[in-house]
């Protein structure tokens, strides 16, 4: 069973007000809001379609996509190939993260993304930060291609 796309701007906006709602079509919300890890505070963008009772479907497919909006994730310095790590890139150039593994049943849409989703951004964003300065990936979990 999947939570509604209303049960789940409700439980963001009761659990995380700085969160947002700045678009909502139909099954389909995008949520805005700050995150302070560590040491930087992160513009992030959460964008989640609720899938319908009756519709089949992956978790690949229906995870929320999130976007950090500013500053912009950068590659380590001298990082020859300029990749970031647990990302997934987009045919235009858009970077989400990788934040849960498709396959382990982590999360599914009847999961509260306020929940979830929120609290593993900000787990995402101090492994980057640490990433950032020594080079290592402190995060858990195992890096998925998107289908």
């Amino acid at each position: 069973m999947s939570l509604s796309i209303d049960t789940q701007i409700e439980a963001m906006a009761r659990l995380w007000p700085a969160f947002k709602l700045v678009r909502r079509e139909g099954a389909a919300a995008l949520w805005q809001g700050a995150v302070r890890p560590l040491l930087q505070t992160y513009r992030v963008g959460v964008f989640y379609r609720a899938p319908l009772m009756v519709e089949r479907y992956s978790v690949r497919i229906v995870q929320p996509r999130v976007e950090i909006l500013a500053p912009a994730l950068r590659p380590r310095r001298g990082d020859a190939e300029g990749m970031l790590p647990h990302v997934y890139y987009g045919p235009d150039g858009e970077v989400t993260l990788c934040m849960l593994d498709p396959d382990s049943s982590e999360w599914s849409p009847a999961d509260l993304l306020a929940e979830t989703t929120v609290p593993w951004i900000t787990d995402w964003l101090a492994a980057y930060e640490g990433w950032r300065a020594t080079g290592e990936w402190t995060g858990t979990g195992r890096h998925v291609e998107r289908a």
